[in-house]
Parts: structure tokens; C-alpha cells; sequence
């Protein structure tokens, strides 16, 4: 048994001498896709922070009350809806505040004339979709009818961001799987071109009465190994990226999304499976069109 061990390790080496410049190439290639797997996890990661942080921080929801109301009346029912909704920021405009932010010219037009500006309260909602906020509204409105003119949102705003998100899910996801093909075909023809330059070796086994799986064995180990130099690059680099962003320091919501909220150790782990699975296939393909 364990020279039938050391026999599949030295023969899963040989392409290392005889075809080193392909091997690095196959290599090299793993450690590529590996990057771009992890890239791919990461923007995904990021674009799921990035939706979060922007709805949280521009999703806001507009409340204009009926101008009947007087501006005491208007914070009572403001104050009322967000305990209601346990809302835990409001913003809260009377007459005079939202006249000033009028244009001066309507402003001359206008004069002292507030009876017909509505109070206006505000509310940041940490809701993901804009299906969740047209209910919500349409709660709020139906609890408050009475006092409450129209509720307003950026809709428009945010339906076309969900959708810009959506395109970008599926380019992610194409790229990967394009990604992982091409990388199953370099390791494949690697393989074949080691059982090419091997097919004495392989014509003595079978002479011998060596099984399928014993003969194939030395190539399918030989794809892993390829998958884990692979690896081994791949992590490096990433543990290299991870130094690089966590010396900055970043304020502003949308910044603080590209920070990535998967540790490190879960991509090294990722990287490790889908390394070794990227070798395990590609010579396991190699091998099925020559040996079956």
C-alpha cells in the first residue's frame, strides 16, 4: 500500500519536470481565477453593504401633514408616529423652516402668506425593498388619513437602483462561471499532455492488471496539486489586499461599504475548496477522454 502511495506521488510530479512552463501556466491560472472568485465573493459582499447602507442613509420618508393643522398639532401627530413605528429618527419642519427653503422669487409672490404650506415630518427607514416601504406608507396613511396630506419617497430613485443591482448580480455571477470553465480547461489539457507524454508508462500498468482508478490516480492527484499552488498564490495575495485596506480609515457611508464583512479566514477557506475542486475536475476531465 504505501508503495503504491509513493508510486502515484512521484508519477503525480512528473509533469513538474517535463512540462514545467505549462504547469506554472496551470498554476497560474488557478491562483487567477481563485482571485477572481474571491473578488467576485468580496463585490458581492460589498454591493449587499452598499444597498444596505444606501437605503438606510437615503431612503427617507417624506410626511407632509394638511395645512388646517397648526405647527403644535403637527409635532404631536409627528411624535406619535414615530413611537407607533418605533421609528428611531425624525425630523420635524414647521411653516416658517420650510418657507425659507423656497424660492426667493416665489417668496416675493407669496409674502407672509403660510396658510397653505403644510408641516412636514421626515423619517430614515432601514427597510431593503421598495415593496416594503410602499406598505408601510400606505399604513401610516390609512392610520393618519385624517391629518396627513401625502407621504412622499425617492421611489423612482431607489427601483432603479434595485435594478442596477440586479444587473449587477448576474454579470458577477457570469463572470465567475466563465471563470471557473476556462480554469477546468487549462488543468484539463495540462493532464492530457502529461498522460501524452506518459502513455508507455501507462500501457505497462495496464499490462500489469492495474485497475481504472489506480492509473488515473497519479493525474487526478497530480490536478490537486495544481489547485493547491494555486491556493497557496491566491492566499497570499488576499492576505496582502486585506493589509492594504485595513490601514484606511473611512467616514462616509458609502466608503464604509467597500469594507468587506467576511473575514479572512472564511476566504482562505473558500479559496481551499474551490482550489481543490478546480483541480480534482480539470484532471478528472483530462484523464476521462484518455483512460476511460
Amino acid at each position: 500500500m504505501i508503495e503504491q502511495l509513493k508510486f502515484i506521488l512521484i508519477e503525480s510530479l512528473q509533469s513538474f519536470k517535463r512540462f514545467r512552463l505549462y504547469s506554472f501556466i496551470s498554476s497560474l491560472t488557478i491562483m487567477i481565477c481563485l482571485i477572481i472568485i474571491s473578488f467576485i465573493i468580496y463585490l458581492s459582499d460589498v454591493t449587499n453593504n452598499l444597498s444596505k447602507n444606501f437605503k438606510k442613509n437615503e431612503s427617507v420618508l417624506k410626511i407632509f401633514l394638511k395645512n388646517n393643522i397648526d405647527d403644535d398639532k403637527s409635532l404631536e401627530v409627528c411624535q406619535n408616529i414615530k413611537e407607533d413605528y418605533e421609528f428611531e429618527l425624525m425630523t420635524f419642519e414647521n411653516r416658517n423652516e420650510l418657507f425659507s427653503k423656497i424660492d426667493k422669487n416665489l417668496k416675493t409672490w407669496l409674502k407672509d402668506d403660510l396658510e397653505f404650506i403644510p408641516c412636514l415630518c421626515s423619517f430614515n427607514i432601514d427597510i431593503t425593498t421598495v415593496d416594503e416601504i410602499d406598505n408601510l406608507s400606505n399604513q401610516i396613511y390609512q392610520n393618519y388619513k385624517d391629518v396627513i396630506d401625502k407621504i412622499v419617497y425617492p421611489r423612482s430613485y431607489l427601483v432603479k437602483f434595485e435594478q442596477i443591482l440586479s444587473l449587477v448580480y448576474s454579470v458577477i455571477f457570469l463572470i465567475g462561471v466563465i471563470i471557473f470553465v476556462v480554469s477546468i480547461y487549462n488543468i484539463s489539457n495540462i493532464i492530457k499532455l502529461s498522460i501524452e507524454s506518459r502513455k508507455n508508462v501507462i500501457e505497462i500498468l495496464k499490462l500489469h492488471g492495474a485497475n481504472k482508478i489506480f492509473i488515473k490516480a497519479p493525474y487526478i492527484f497530480e490536478g490537486v496539486i495544481h489547485g493547491l499552488i494555486g491556493f497557496i498564490l491566491s492566499s497570499l495575495f488576499i492576505l496582502f489586499s486585506f493589509n492594504i485596506f485595513s490601514s484606511f480609515i473611512y467616514d462616509h457611508f458609502l466608503a464604509q461599504s467597500l469594507i468587506t464583512s467576511i473575514s479572512f479566514q472564511t476566504y482562505i477557506l473558500i479559496n481551499l475548496i474551490f482550489g481543490v475542486i478546480l483541480g480534482f475536475i480539470g484532471s478528472n476531465l483530462g484523464t476521462s477522454n484518455y483512460l476511460e
